[in-house]
């Protein structure tokens, strides 16, 4: 039978097994404990704060698999294209997970974590009138230069 009622008790416990390198999905087969859907219906519903603390377990769980990919590529018993798989594969799901700490993208302006949009208002800010203009006859002139 498996439990479909929130309590503390069972929500700690995801989150401690997860943050400790066990899927969602091999928690809740295990008797006693709820669906998937159900866990991350809490999570989505924030019960009783679970959702804040379920995705703390998730971010936890990515920081295992980092050490584990160590772990995995410096075990010279396993076969070099093991070692590959099962660090290509934590890899992947890191970055689709936390993109944008484990993901491989550019950083573009006006990103809320990329000063350089930042640093451009304060430098438009600073100029005179007289700079302002010079800049918007140069960005004109490179626009027609490249046929915009």
């Amino acid at each position: 039978m498996t439990q479909t009622n929130y309590t503390r008790e069972i929500a700690d416990a995801i989150c401690s097994r997860m943050s400790e390198d066990e899927s969602l999905r091999a928690i809740c087969r295990d008797p006693g404990y709820p669906s998937e859907g159900t866990v991350r219906g809490w999570a989505v519903r924030d019960v009783d704060d679970f959702g804040e603390r379920y995705r703390a377990a998730r971010l936890l769980l990515m920081d295992y698999w980092c050490d584990q990919i160590v772990d995995i590529a410096d075990d010279g018993e396993l076969d070099p294209r093991d070692r590959q798989i099962r660090t290509g594969v934590r890899q992947w799901i890191m970055s689709k997970v936390c993109p944008r700490r484990y993901g491989e993208r550019l950083l573009h302006a006006g990103d809320p974590d990329n000063p350089v949009r930042v640093v451009h208002q304060q430098v438009v800010k600073a100029l005179t009138e007289e700079q302002l203009a010079a800049l918007e006859r140069f960005a004109q002139v490179t626009l027609d230069a490249q046929g915009q």
